[in-house]
């Protein structure tokens, strides 16, 4: 009898649904990675400015497989059939925003642009949509930041 009765009501049941969407779920990891490489290229950087060449070198290596790990989470989900429509886009915005695509200052102040604009479609809806953009728009802020005060600094010290 047990078996033929559900004692979950099927409402309270969705919240928990959502949680566990594939596509979110590769979503979130995609971002930790995202995060994880543009750390990378910082301690890459601060290890080129102050180190010798062994260190750097090691430090290179490290942002280098970072972004080839976000690289293939991003073609993961790309390939994936059940993202949401939306995630594919914010998808296709980050994948620009990565090395191999040489992106300039102004190339991540348009991906950050396209993925506020991703974002702002959820502001009033309560989606779980909202804050995986949100950190995506936030982490494409920080790569743009990271980036332009790196050519500060080189600039900065080739100068000197």
């Amino acid at each position: 009898m047990a078996a033929k009765t559900s004692t979950t009501p099927t409402r309270a049941a969705e919240p928990l649904n959502r949680l566990i969407r594939l596509d979110r779920l590769e979503f979130r990891k995609l971002l930790d990675l995202y995060f994880k490489a543009l750390r990378a290229d910082w301690v890459y950087h601060e290890t080129r400015q102050m180190f010798g060449t062994k260190a750097a070198a090691d430090q290179g290596h490290a942002a280098a497989s970072a972004w080839s790990a976000c690289t293939m989470s991003l073609l993961l989900l790309q390939d994936m059939r059940t993202v949401d429509p939306d995630l594919r886009a914010a998808v296709d915005v980050l994948l620009k925003t990565c090395p191999d695509q040489m992106p300039s200052s102004g190339d991540l102040m348009r991906c950050g642009t396209e993925m506020l604009a991703l974002a702002d479609k959820y502001k009033r809806s309560g989606s779980d949509l909202l804050p995986l953009l949100d950190e995506a728009f936030c982490l494409l802020e920080a790569h743009h930041g990271n980036q332009a005060l790196m050519s500060a600094q080189q600039a900065g010290s080739g100068a000197a």
